[in-house]
């Protein structure tokens, strides 16, 4: 048997080459995949009616009406929206949960009728089954929620 290094080598430097465009494309696909699936078991069961209450500077809570979570298993998103004690929509936002940091996320909100908005971090407690949120608008405003699962 002759072996052809001429042919051997340029086998080998194609093979190589479409086995990295074929990580790149087909590998990458599948990470996303894996990644989403990741995060809809840790996630998608938070999807629920929450109880959203103000935390005021000295700790205590007021209550400002309902966000309601629902997850979005394409993007890996929760999807939150705030309704207030009338039950009129007040604001929208995506949620995009950490695979790094177990149970914490960060969004961007916009209010209902206005362009104007700002970036929401979200921590989950298992414990508690509820959020922590801490926020800035637009007007570079900090707030405090904590989003309380309706029993």
């Amino acid at each position: 048997m002759i072996i052809s290094w001429p042919n051997l080598f340029v086998g080998s430097l194609l093979g190589g080459i479409l086995g990295i465009v074929g990580d790149w494309q087909i590998g990458t696909r599948l990470r996303k995949r894996y990644m989403r699936r990741t995060l809809t078991k840790e996630y998608g069961l938070l999807a629920g009616h929450y109880l959203n209450y103000r935390v005021r500077e000295d700790g205590t809570h007021e209550p400002a009406g309902t966000v309601e979570l629902a997850w979005e298993p394409q993007d890996g998103l929760l999807e939150a929206t705030g309704f207030l004690a009338t039950g009129n929509p007040e604001w929208h936002s995506y949620i995009k949960m950490s695979t790094e940091y177990a149970g914490t996320g960060t969004g961007h909100y916009n209010n209902v009728n206005s362009i104007h908005g700002g970036i929401q971090q979200v921590i989950y407690s298992k414990q508690t089954r509820s959020f922590h949120v801490m926020g800035t608008s637009h007007a570079q405003k900090e707030f405090a929620h904590h989003w309380q699962l309706k029993e």
